[in-house]
């Protein structure tokens, strides 16, 4: 298996400000956001921002019809405004107990293309997220039908149905959107969660999905 080439080195490698990737790995010459009519928000707990091994960064990166807006900040509340758009079907994707599960009935009973609102975070984070802030407690709430258990390799949960922000947003494309939609965006998935595992010494180069870039060692 090839090592990352600064692993035993000692050294700092500096990082990405955008995707989050080590800089001699960062996705994002590699990738062509993904257009949407879905329209997707994604409200990040501020101690996601910092972690590596966050999906929402990327995800938004993805994404042509997207935003971040950040939590958790101390003194600075979550900007709500203009979060709530008349010209769309507003929904919190978070599996509640009384969530609705998309499908094809769900979206025809609303011509208007659908804003998915994503808190990002730990369980535990994203459902105080949903307690503490009116408008996501008031607005609608949806939730993926059962599908595969996640593939994603950088954090784990004992509860196979319990799936990454990316992975979850990509699935709910599927149904909104189309399977082409869903496709592309798990390509990219892939592209960087296995940029990230080859860093760790997990998989081989020549399981990367779209291969690593060149590399260059002084």
């Amino acid at each position: 298996m090839k090592e990352f080439p600064f692993r035993l080195r000692g050294e700092h490698v500096p990082r990405c400000q955008r995707c989050a990737l080590h800089e001699i790995l960062c996705v994002c010459k590699d990738l062509e956001p993904v257009q949407t009519q879905c329209r997707v928000s994604i409200l990040m707990h501020i101690k996601e921002w910092a972690k590596t091994s966050n999906s929402g960064r990327v995800l938004h990166l993805a994404l042509s019809n997207s935003e971040i807006r950040i939590r958790g900040r101390k003194d600075h509340p979550l900007e709500t405004a203009g979060l709530e758009h008349s010209d769309y079907r507003n929904v919190v994707l978070f599996p509640s107990e009384s969530a609705v599960s998309l499908s094809a009935t769900w979206l025809a009973e609303d011509p208007r293309p659908v804003h998915l609102i994503v808190p990002d975070g730990n369980w535990r984070q994203a459902k105080r997220m949903l307690k503490r802030e009116p408008l996501l407690n008031r607005l609608p709430q949806v939730c993926l039908p059962d599908g595969l258990p996640s593939r994603y390799r950088l954090r784990s949960h004992p509860d196979p149905k319990r799936v990454a922000t990316f992975e979850a947003v990509a699935r709910a494309l599927g149904i909104l959107e189309s399977s082409t939609t869903q496709e592309k965006l798990e390509y990219i998935f892939d592209m960087a969660v296995e940029r990230a595992l080859w860093t760790r010494g997990r998989i081989s180069a020549e399981d990367v999905t779209g291969g690593l870039p060149e590399i260059k060692k002084d």
